[in-house]
């Protein structure tokens, strides 16, 4: 699942789960105004906006047109291009500051892709990005990756690697000159209930509309959500009804 098409479903669901970690990521970039700012994987431009709002000349690079359209509402002055991580329709050195919100860790080809940020990234540039540490939301997914494994009979996570893990970021990034720190951030998704997570979070993501006709197909669709809807409400359920999953993440800074 890590060549999903973006802009199918409602990503727009999800993306204000992701803007407190958005609002780290800014922030530690230490964006000074005037500076090209690049948000790799834009989604719809939580990243984007926050630093064009501190003066910067940004560039949101996204591949999904409908996302690339949303972006364009946000009605601020920056630049919209269709890409990937990597693959950037960008100038070598052109970038002060690479900054990817829970997007590069997507990337089929990591090696490919941390290349392609070091080639955009000025000499003195920095790259800076998050993603998900092993926890609740691995048990909320294994549900739905592990149905999806046993129907198309391999793991549709299969090549990727541990972008959470600094000593693998360093691996990656050492070859290019940039030195990696981490840092652990604590996050929580919130929803009105189980129902409501499976329905906006799985369903209506991009991940969920490429895997639930799968298992629709395969019969086992109602099982699936079944169990998941149960463990969430066991464990992370409120008196309420309210769902607060704890979803930490590593924010890794890498600089030349």
């Amino acid at each position: 699942m890590n060549q999903l098409d973006w802009g199918q479903g409602r990503y727009e669901s999800t993306a204000p789960d992701l803007l407190p970690a958005a609002r780290e990521l800014v922030a530690a970039a230490r964006i000074q105004p005037g500076e090209h700012v690049v948000d790799v994987g834009a989604g719809t431009g939580n990243v984007a906006l926050l630093a064009a709002d501190l003066g910067a000349r940004v560039t949101a690079v996204e591949p999904a047109a409908r996302l690339r359209e949303v972006i364009q509402q946000g009605g601020r002055d920056l630049t919209v291009v269709d890409g990937t991580a990597a693959s950037m329709p960008l100038p070598d050195g052109s970038a002060d500051v690479l900054l990817s919100n829970f997007a590069v860790i997507f990337a089929p080809d990591p090696k490919a892709a941390i290349a392609e940020l070091a080639r955009v990234s000025a000499p003195n540039g920095r790259i800076l990005l998050t993603a998900w540490l092993p926890g609740v939301l691995d048990e909320v997914l294994g549900i739905l990756i592990n149905a999806v494994t046993e129907v198309i009979g391999s793991d549709p996570t299969e090549g990727g690697i541990d972008w959470s893990d600094p000593a693998v970021l360093t691996t990656l990034l050492e070859p290019h000159g940039f030195q990696v720190t981490g840092t652990t951030k604590d996050l929580t998704i919130t929803t009105h209930s189980a129902e409501d997570y499976w329905s906006t979070r799985i369903a209506g993501h991009p991940m969920g509309v490429a895997a639930l006709p799968l298992l629709e197909q395969a019969g086992v669709l109602a099982d699936v959500r079944s169990r998941t809807l149960t463990l969430i409400t066991a464990n992370w359920t409120t008196p309420s009804g309210v769902v607060r999953l704890p979803a930490p993440y590593l924010l890794a800074e890498a600089v030349r």
